[in-house]
């Protein structure tokens, strides 16, 4: 082999083994290995082991083949301390990752994504795996309904406050976050602006895990409900984060067209999601594995180009106006009822 092609088969040969290395960050973070060890020095494994409540040897083991890959760093003695890549695994992290390394494999999706081949058959993998629908698994598994709504207030990408900072919402009176999670949207921009008030509409169970000091002292009200049936009336900015990726076409103009019912002339609904670029040698990445995750998950939901919101829009009677970049993967796709 060349030295070109000694290249690829090493790093082909890690791609095939990226579960596992994803199943160990999950399982140290799980733990608290990574909040445990002094930011700036180090511990010994036995310490390190009996803060987190676990066995030293297996920890040691797969912490060292962590740290080969400059994830933590292990000593021959066994004292554990942290590099730049591990220190993104704590809770305080600015921009971190810890609550991505704990989702990403929980049950549900680690399922899922084991069952990937049903979508080349037509079939949805998740429910492949099993047998309901991914929200209907949530329902029952709360405690990885509550590790998403974790995961997406917390989203490392920043993509809250770049979707804040990317819009002017200073002449907002009240804005309703549909689907909205756990508020994290919603109180970006209004710790940036005094004036707008919001509301935040998602599921009953969402809502009741909203702490009453996320509410801003009041000028965030919670409202549960489906956003298939009725959003918040008398907002004059809809806002829908995230929400469009994870439905079908029909499931979106249902939605769309929900919110379509509430909005006169003058409201204005954003969208806040990653536009997909359709050529793969000029994209990001991480959006096409989000767009394969969508599949594994959601079946038909995607992540959508620019072509696939504008269609979606027109056919609910919103008309696209302009999609802003934000500083995040995220772009805000601003639309008016037509």
């Amino acid at each position: 082999m060349t030295q070109g092609q000694d290249r690829d088969h090493a790093d082909m040969s890690l791609l095939l083994r990226g579960f596992m290395v994803a199943r160990m960050l999950r399982a140290v973070t799980d733990c608290g290995a990574a909040d445990a060890v002094p930011s700036d020095g180090a511990v010994a494994i036995e310490v390190l082991a009996g803060i987190c409540g676990v066995q030293p040897r297996p920890l040691l083991r797969i912490l060292r083949c962590l740290a080969a890959q400059d994830i933590f760093s292990v000593g021959p003695d066994g004292t554990v301390g942290h590099t730049g890549r591990s220190r993104l695994l704590r809770q305080d992290a600015a921009d971190g990752l810890h609550y991505a390394a704990r989702y990403w494999t929980v049950p549900g999706i680690w399922g899922a994504w084991g069952a990937l081949d049903a979508a080349l058959a037509g079939a949805v993998p998740h429910e492949a795996a099993w047998g309901k629908p991914r929200y209907a698994f949530m329902r029952e598994h709360p405690e990885e309904a509550r590790l998403f709504d974790a995961l997406m207030a917390n989203f490392p990408d920043r993509r809250h406050a770049a979707i804040a900072a990317a819009y002017d919402f200073s002449g907002a009176r009240l804005i309703a976050d549909i689907g909205g999670g756990m508020g994290a949207t919603l109180r970006e921009i209004l710790g940036r602006h005094p004036a707008p008030t919001g509301v935040v509409m998602d599921r009953e169970d969402v809502v009741r895990a909203i702490s009453p000091d996320a509410l801003l002292d009041g000028r965030i009200r919670v409202q549960g409900g489906s956003f298939f049936e009725a959003v918040p009336a008398g907002a004059d900015i809809y806002l829908l984060v995230c929400v469009l990726q994870n439905w079908t076409d029909q499931d979106c103009l249902r939605i769309l067209r929900t919110i379509r019912a509430s909005t006169p002339p003058g409201t204005r609904l954003l969208i806040g999601e990653t536009v997909l670029e359709p050529d793969p040698t000029r994209g990001r990445l991480d959006d096409y594995i989000m767009d394969v995750q969508m599949m594994a998950i959601f079946g038909e939901a995607r992540i959508r180009t620019r072509d696939e919101f504008a269609e979606l829009l027109n056919q609910s009677g919103f008309a696209l106006e302009r999609i802003l970049p934000t500083e995040a993967a995220g772009s805000v796709v601003e639309s008016l009822p037509r």
